[in-house]
């Protein structure tokens, strides 16, 4: 069942997440009001770029704060008004935020991907409880929602889904290379990389359904024969250290989160 959207819901900072975030709103059907020093004209339509940010307060229901880390608190800090202010920057704290919104503001810290602009997208949030429910109203229809128990966790969520999606379109392209390299062309390729891996992923969720505890390796050996080409392209991947690369990747983006809400 849908969640009534919010009436109006203002964004500051309209680059790729923040826009993206606004896109989906106006999407659904939410007036959206944006901030952003750097441009002149909204560059996303249906988003009514206002001056200042005292004028976002008097309009809006709810506030996303969608800039970079060190750009958090300075801006909170040019709010009077009591509102919900939702923070995607990686690193900042919950604590951080509280301490410098209005008194009576609710703080949230979200970190949502950018497929969430297509209504795919993953995210995950730490809140206290009264503003559950308007985070899950923010984002519905947007994709997978998980809250954290510990705010801890949120570093693990930017390394894996939060800067996953460049490791799939890493992996995308890799898997188009290689293609090229055997004779195809690029765009063939590229069309059948990208329909391998949504699909492989679409045929995995629906297994799930069925069988909720069923392991990806129990179907990678489903298509993994003995002596076949399959086997030796996995080989391939562990000589080269892909399973090795792709934790170490999540490691080290989870330790960067950290490194920034340390200032």
């Amino acid at each position: 069942m849908q969640k009534k959207p919010f009436e109006a819901v203002g964004v500051v900072g309209l680059g790729k997440m923040g826009g993206a975030i606004a896109t989906a709103l106006v999407g659904k059907g939410t007036k959206v009001y944006g901030f952003d020093p750097n441009i002149k004209e909204s560059p996303i339509s249906g988003v009514t770029l206002l001056g200042s940010l005292t004028a976002m307060s008097d309009v809006a229901e709810l506030i996303v704060i969608a800039v970079k880390p060190n750009l958090v608190v300075p801006v909170l800090k040019e709010f009077s008004k009591p509102t919900t202010f939702v923070s995607i920057a990686a690193g900042i704290s919950y604590s951080q935020m509280a301490d410098v919104a209005p008194k009576g503001s609710n703080s949230v810290r979200v970190m949502p991907n950018l497929p969430l602009v297509s209504e795919r997208g993953a995210f995950a949030y730490f809140c206290e409880d009264p503003s559950v429910s308007q985070v899950e109203r923010l984002f519905d229809g947007m994709g997978t929602g998980i809250r954290v128990a510990k705010e801890s966790l949120m570093d693990a969520v930017t390394g894996l889904s939060g800067s996953g999606p460049a490791y799939v379109l890493t992996f995308l392209q890799a898997m188009a290379e290689g293609g090229l390299q055997e004779g195809l062309s690029y765009e063939e390729s590229l069309s059948l990389a990208m329909e391998t891996i949504e699909g492989t992923l679409v045929y995995f969720r629906n297994l799930r359904k069925a069988h909720q505890n069923i392991h990806p390796m129990e179907v990678r050996n489903w298509v993994t024969s003995p002596g076949g080409t399959t086997i030796h392209g996995l080989d391939a991947l562990e000589r080269g250290g892909f399973s090795t690369a792709v934790r170490d990747a999540i490691k080290r983006a989870t330790e960067r989160s950290k490194e920034l809400g340390k200032g």
